[in-house]
């Protein structure tokens, strides 16, 4: 066995064993020790929280006077008591509300957003799919996190990857680019996570849909980490 496949199979185990929903769940906890993005008593929103690690990890590290709120297209299953699941479309408008009035009129200290597309195979259009998707949580950034909250952002690198960072540069007062263990080497996932929330984020450049063509290689370079824990 190769050591990364042997890696992901020690994370998938561990897991089950621990009762997260997938392996996800140790790449949130090895980034919060880090960076310190959540403790006892913040307010959480996940966005794209299926199937549930980090809402699992979430409700852990806030304890009982914090709270959770996980938005997915995708039914969840609830994970517990201070977390409130919403399948809803996060662009949405009523989706932004209904997550203002669980915390009570107050933003949350941290958005998380581990997102990925479905996967066609074709590289540039996955890619730009993905970063699309990063955009679209920043975009709602100003109606949900407080001022110097934290962000932690699933993203794919390639070519529309610096845009995103630098949108990020000027919304946070800290951004940092995190490859968290539990994530496969050869894998082209990244993690952004902003520090210090300004308050505000600038509006997206104008973006033209890449030509597609077929790429089997980086295809599975991107293959989604949530895909392979399931």
């Amino acid at each position: 066995m190769r050591l990364e496949e042997a890696k992901r199979d020690y994370y998938r185990r561990r897991a089950k064993e621990e009762g997260y929903r997938s392996r996800a769940a140790f790449k949130l906890k090895e980034m919060n020790n880090k960076y310190h993005i959540m403790g006892r008593g913040s307010k959480i929103v996940d966005i794209g929280c299926a199937p549930g690690g980090w809402l699992q990890v979430s409700s852990e590290l806030v304890g009982n006077i914090g709270q959770v709120i996980g938005v997915d297209l995708d039914p969840v299953k609830s994970v517990a008591k201070n977390a409130i699941i919403f399948q809803d479309d996060i662009t949405s408008p009523e989706t932004s509300e209904k997550i203002l009035r669980v915390l009570r009129g107050d933003k949350a200290g941290a958005v998380l957003a581990d997102l990925s597309p479905k996967l066609s195979g074709i590289w540039d259009m996955d890619h730009y799919k993905q970063i699309d998707l990063c955009n679209t949580v920043v975009d709602v950034l100003p109606s949900m996190l407080k001022e110097g909250g934290a962000c932690v952002i699933k993203a794919f690198q390639g070519d529309e990857l610096q845009g995103l960072i630098q949108r990020l540069k000027k919304s946070f007062n800290r951004v940092e680019i995190s490859k968290p263990n539990a994530s496969r080497k050869e894998s082209s996932e990244v993690y952004l996570v902003g520090l210090d929330f300004t308050g505000q984020v600038p509006e997206r450049h104008s973006e033209v849909l890449p030509s597609s063509h077929s790429s089997e290689e980086s295809s599975d370079s991107i293959e989604s980490d949530w895909q392979q824990s399931l």
